[in-house]
């Protein structure tokens, strides 16, 4: 079920951090595994991101495309032909083309080789191999996301006491590949201090699965939920996520996204 506050989803990297935490220096990194790949390249051609092919780097000569299609078996990609065919040709004659393009807001780049004209759905089209790496640029702000209310994301911090058996249990309150906030009840009173790194935490996304991450919390306070309750709201950064969990992690922010427009489509 999508709330009004999933409705509202997309926001700056989460709120009330420090200035340290707020201007994290997060590394560019290489994705490599084909699967991975392939995830993302899917979700440039469901947002229908505009593509640049520049003909060779620093070039001021740019072919405006789209990706059609992505056949992993074939390890084949189709994107969409552009309006100069002059730079088509000159594409062609090359042979290897840098692209660059965005998904979720995150620039991409990727080389496309063995570059080729094909017809696909009875127009003209370019193929080319899947990408062995995939460049996701992140040196800039990350971007949250809410959680709904309702069929909540949950953390599980193990329990802060040496021979303790207790864990606790947080709703989120939004997500991203930073970091995430979590919610207690009304009038809880939090144990947690900010720089408190916490080890093996699971984050438990529903219908996705579950992963571990160590976390540090950057900031402790309060929030007003919609219904009008003042909860503690605990901020939190990712420690060396891992590529898996920043997968999952996207993918249930894809997940909300296609919810939140379902949802506004249908209320009007």
């Amino acid at each position: 079920m999508v709330t009004p506050q999933t409705k509202t989803a997309i926001k700056a990297e989460w709120s009330g951090s420090s200035s340290a935490a707020g201007n994290m220096n997060v590394p560019d990194y290489n994705v490599n595994s084909l699967a991975e790949i392939c995830f993302y390249l899917n979700g440039i051609m469901q947002e229908k991101s505009l593509i640049s092919l520049q003909l060779a780097r620093n070039s001021h000569s740019v072919i405006l495309s789209s990706l059609l299609a992505v056949d992993p078996e074939n390890k084949l990609l189709i994107l969409d032909y552009g309006i100069n065919e002059t730079l088509n040709q000159m594409a062609l004659k090359r042979g290897t083309l840098r692209c660059t393009t965005s998904h979720n807001r995150i620039r991409i780049e990727f080389d496309c080789d063995n570059l080729q004209h094909v017809r696909y759905e009875g127009r003209n089209a370019f193929s080319t191999t899947i990408p062995e790496t995939l460049k996701r640029m992140q040196r800039r702000n990350f971007y949250r996301i809410a959680t709904p209310l309702t069929n909540p994301a949950v953390c599980i911090i193990p329990s802060l006491e040496q021979d303790g058996e207790t864990s606790l249990a947080f709703n989120l309150l939004d997500i991203s590949c930073g970091g995430m906030a979590l919610i207690d009840q009304p009038g809880a009173e939090i144990s947690l201090k900010p720089g408190t790194l916490l080890e093996r935490c699971q984050i438990d996304l529903p219908e996705l699965g579950a992963f571990e991450a160590t976390i540090r919390i950057v900031c402790v306070g309060t929030t007003i939920l919609p219904n009008g309750d003042t909860c503690p709201r605990i901020g939190c950064e990712f420690i060396k996520l891992t590529e898996k969990s920043r997968m999952l992690i996207q993918r249930y922010i894809t997940k909300l996204e296609q919810q939140a427009r379902k949802y506004s489509t249908n209320s009007h």
